[in-house]
C-alpha cells in the first residue's frame, strides 16, 4: 500500500510503518522492481534521514529504518572485473538463441553493451527515440526527472541490431516504445532483467548485472577519448565525481554515507 493511500476509512501515514513494512519496501524493490543493491541502500539511507528529522521534530517517537540493514553490494565487485572477453561469451551466448525474439535479444544486449544505458532507460526509449537516418545515428535517452535527456551516439554493431529488430518488431495498437514483449506490450524492468539472467547464465556469468555493462561501456569510452566529460555525457551523469568512481577499480564496498550530491548509476 503507497503512503497517502486510504484503507477501511482511515489513511496510511509514513509514521504509522514499522521495521519490518520498511523491509517488506526493500524486498519489494529488489524482487519486483528489479533494484539493485546500491539502489535499496540510497533508499534505505534517505528513510533513515526522514525518520531522523521527524523524531527531531516529534512527530514520531522512533525511527522504523533505523535497524534495517544495508545490502551488500556485491554485484559492483563483479561489476567492476568484467572483462571483453565475458562481454564476448555474452554476446555469443545471445546469437546461438535462435527464436522468434532473438532480433530483439540481440537488440536489447547490443544497447546495454554499446550504448551505456540503464534498464530503467532502454524500457522507456520510443521509436522516435530512434534516429538510424542521419550521418551519426544516435539514441535519444529520456531523463526520468524531467531533464532534458541526451544523445547517445550509435555503435556499428548496435546500429545494426537495430537495423534487424525493427522490421521485426510487433507491437499492439498505440504502442511506440521500442521493446515489446510478445504480446506487444512495453517490456518491464522486471523482463529486460530476466532476459539478460538467461542470456548470462548460458555464458557462465551468473549474476551479471546492466550496471555491469555500463562500467565497461564506460571504460571503454575514457580508454578511447581520454576525456572524462566525454564519459559524464554519454552516460547522463551531472556530475564528474560520480564518473570518476565508475573509472576506479577500487571502491569501497558496504555501507556509505551520503553524500551532498544527487545519487547517480
Amino acid at each position: 500500500m503507497r503512503w497517502g493511500e486510504k484503507t477501511k476509512g482511515t489513511t496510511c501515514s509514513p509514521f504509522s510503518l514499522a521495521t519490518p513494512d520498511i523491509r517488506e519496501y526493500c524486498l519489494y524493490l529488489q524482487k519486483s522492481k528489479g533494484h539493485t543493491p546500491a539502489t535499496i541502500n540510497r533508499r534505505i539511507q534517505a528513510l533513515r534521514k526522514f525518520y531522523e528529522l521527524a523524531v527531531t521534530q516529534e512527530w514520531t517517537v522512533a525511527n522504523p529504518a533505523e535497524d534495517v540493514s544495508l545490502l551488500r553490494e556485491v554485484a559492483s565487485e563483479r561489476s567492476r572485473s568484467l572483462t571483453p572477453e565475458d562481454v564476448a561469451r555474452l554476446l555469443a551466448a545471445v546469437q546461438r538463441d535462435r527464436t522468434r525474439w532473438s532480433d530483439r535479444d540481440w537488440a536489447i544486449i547490443q544497447i546495454l553493451v554499446g550504448a551505456g544505458l540503464k534498464i530503467s532507460e532502454l524500457i522507456e526509449l520510443r521509436l522516435s527515440d530512434v534516429c538510424l537516418d542521419a550521418s551519426e545515428p544516435c539514441l535519444h535517452v529520456r531523463d526520468a526527472n524531467g531533464r532534458p535527456g541526451r544523445m547517445v551516439p550509435l555503435e556499428s554493431e548496435v546500429y545494426q541490431a537495430l537495423c534487424s529488430y525493427l522490421p521485426t518488431r510487433r507491437a499492439s495498437s498505440r504502442v511506440d516504445h521500442l521493446c515489446v514483449n510478445r504480446d506487444g506490450r512495453p517490456l518491464s524492468t522486471r523482463s529486460v532483467q530476466r532476459l539478460l539472467d538467461r542470456y548470462a547464465e548460458a555464458a557462465g556469468l551468473d549474476g551479471l548485472t546492466a550496471q555491469a555493462l555500463r562500467y565497461m561501456y564506460a571504460k571503454r569510452v575514457y580508454d578511447s577519448s581520454g576525456d572524462l566529460k566525454t564519459v559524464a555525457r554519454l552516460l547522463g551523469h551531472r556530475h564528474l565525481a560520480t564518473t570518476i568512481r565508475y573509472l576506479r577499480p577500487g571502491s569501497p564496498q558496504g555501507e556509505q554515507p551520503f553524500t551532498d550530491s544527487p545519487a547517480e548509476a
